[in-house]
């Protein structure tokens, strides 16, 4: 009898019942048709991403230090650093690093205050606001290619209808895309403005969000409308503020399409992207291993940037 009683307190012992009670909640869990149902969602979307998003990533730093061969990957040579040497000797390098910069500072420039301003003056519409927004956001839905011909057609320096309405007005001709001065500054202003509903939606309805309590406490108080935005629309509208500059960022640092159908870098390398780069590196000189080296700086690149503005210029409070 005291035998089988010292084996009852044994298994009264609290290190038993941790494990019995985590096999027991195990055991709730597998039987609850909640948890069947969210494995059922969750599997095949981590099988989709790791296929299509993880494994790329992962093989990308081994195809950047070997010297890959497209017809026998298996067999492809180690060959360390040299794809990083190579890149950073070619003379393009620095250019579309230059120009890629360029692209991102300009469309912040360009792109936060016009988005800014067409976002306040839709916040103060009553009636048709949805509509406005719509047309506004209709560039964001169609094709960067489509965009990019039709703009190219229209800036053509010799039968472009824009140089031909200026020449009916007495205007001198403009060189929108033909000469190096303006071809980058030209690229980007199609650019946000193909983007800019997009980024008008986000502002808007942050904007909205904002209790109008504040504001009405404000105006009573007889603060005009410029230190209204000031001190408390663009404070309280920081956190879309982040949203909307980190994926600004992320776009603009990644520009291809645009500037490959309007001019292919030209003229004269003018607007030759770093994403231009990489694809003359794979497809058109075969050097797989260099453009994955190059895709890879991009990468961590576009990760140090979104961190950097994720720790400076996102607000330690909320409301």
């Amino acid at each position: 009898m005291a035998e089988s009683t010292g084996v009852l307190q044994a298994d009264r012992s609290p290190a038993a019942r941790p494990s019995r009670t985590w096999s027991t909640v195990v055991r709730k869990t597998l039987r609850k048709p909640q948890f069947w149902f969210g494995v059922s969602v969750l599997v095949p979307t981590l099988i989709w991403y790791w296929y299509f998003a993880y494994q790329p990533i992962v093989l990308a730093f081994r195809i950047a230090v070997v010297k890959y061969q497209v017809l026998n990957p298996a067999a492809s040579p180690f060959v360390g650093l040299d794809n990083f040497r190579q890149l950073f000797d070619n003379p393009l390098f620095l250019i579309s690093v230059r120009n890629t910069l360029t692209w991102a500072v300009l469309s912040f420039i360009w792109m936060i205050p016009i988005s800014l301003g067409i976002s306040l003056c839709l916040v103060n519409v009553r009636r048709g606001r949805n509509f406005y927004q719509g047309i506004i956001f209709l560039p964001v839905v169609i094709s960067l290619v489509a965009i990019a011909v039709l703009f190219r057609m229209l800036m053509d320096p010799d039968v472009g209808q824009f140089n031909g309405v200026l020449e009916s007005l007495g205007l001198p001709g403009f060189s929108w895309l033909s000469s190096s001065d303006t071809a980058l500054q030209t690229a980007v202003g199609i650019g946000v403005w193909k983007g800019l509903g997009f980024y008008v939606v986000i502002l808007t309805a942050g904007i909205l969000n904002i209790p109008i309590e504040l504001q009405d406490a404000a105006t009573v108080d007889g603060v005009n409308p410029w230190q209204r935005f000031y001190r408390i629309t663009l404070p309280l509208l920081s956190h879309t503020m982040v949203l909307v500059m980190v994926v600004l960022a992320i776009g603009a640092l990644q520009e291809f399409t645009g500037v490959f159908v309007l001019t292919n870098g030209g003229p004269g390398n003018a607007t030759y992207m770093y994403n231009l780069l990489i694809y003359q590196e794979a497809f058109q000189d075969i050097r797989f291993g260099t453009a994955t080296a190059a895709a890879l700086i991009q990468f961590v690149f576009i990760i140090a940037i979104t961190i950097v503005q994720l720790r400076l210029l996102r607000p330690k409070w909320s409301y």
